[in-house]
């Protein structure tokens, strides 16, 4: 039952979005086989992200790849960003309600310069985490599902001097299956400010899964 309701409502929101200036790094520990792509929204502390995300099960779903391409603003200037990352179930409950990921990815941004001067630096974000959810259906072709993802996180900076910081973050996510074609992803990352990224992040994305009805 679960395999039908929950298509890969695997965190489309930021999460492919991932490590992208701007938007909450964001990991459902559920993911199905196949492909789904994704409109992401994202901000906080003064930066925003809009973009595009795509994500594959791989393995009857106990692999997921992601990753989202977009533009990220902040302090006047607008840059191209990029995420990726890379999932791996761990565990699952015989009733197919918990589950445990790991995941690890990558994610930047270049410098900008107004008249010279940097207004911002470019970033380079690499986290690596665990996530625990809880998915429930409701009804024949809908669902949700609940997670939390505590992460580390290594960020590096360079406007000019090269800056590194690492930070305890966590991330807390909600997944909606309106259908098996068609769901919506809300989330957070909260934790110690480390720099460019601001004490905390919201994203949104809707999410569509190609071939299903």
């Amino acid at each position: 039952m679960f395999g039908r309701l929950f298509f890969g409502l695997t965190a489309m929101a930021a999460s492919a979005s991932a490590q992208v200036p701007g938007a909450p790094v964001l990991q459902n520990a559920f993911a199905n086989p196949g492909l789904a792509i994704a409109a992401n929204f994202g901000g906080g502390a003064g930066q925003s992200f809009y973009g595009a995300a795509a994500a594959l099960g791989l393995g009857a779903g106990k692999l997921q790849l992601s990753g989202a391409a977009g533009a990220a603003h902040a302090n006047g200037a607008t840059r191209g960003a990029y995420g990726g990352r890379l999932s791996a179930s761990v565990w699952s409950s015989s009733s197919g309600g918990l589950a445990v990921a790991a995941f690890g990815g990558f994610g930047g941004a270049p410098r900008t310069r107004t008249a010279n001067v940097v207004t911002n630096p470019a970033v380079l974000s690499i986290p690596a985490g665990v996530s625990l959810a809880y998915r429930h259906g409701l009804g024949s072709t809908r669902g949700m599902s609940a997670y939390v993802s505590p992460f580390y996180r290594w960020m590096r900076s360079d406007s000019g001097t090269v800056v590194s910081k690492n930070s305890m973050r966590v991330s807390l996510g909600l997944d909606f299956a309106f259908s098996q074609s068609f769901g919506a992803t809300f989330g957070a990352e909260l934790g110690q400010n480390n720099g460019g990224s601001g004490a905390g992040t919201v994203g949104a994305a809707i999410s569509f899964v190609p071939g299903r009805r």
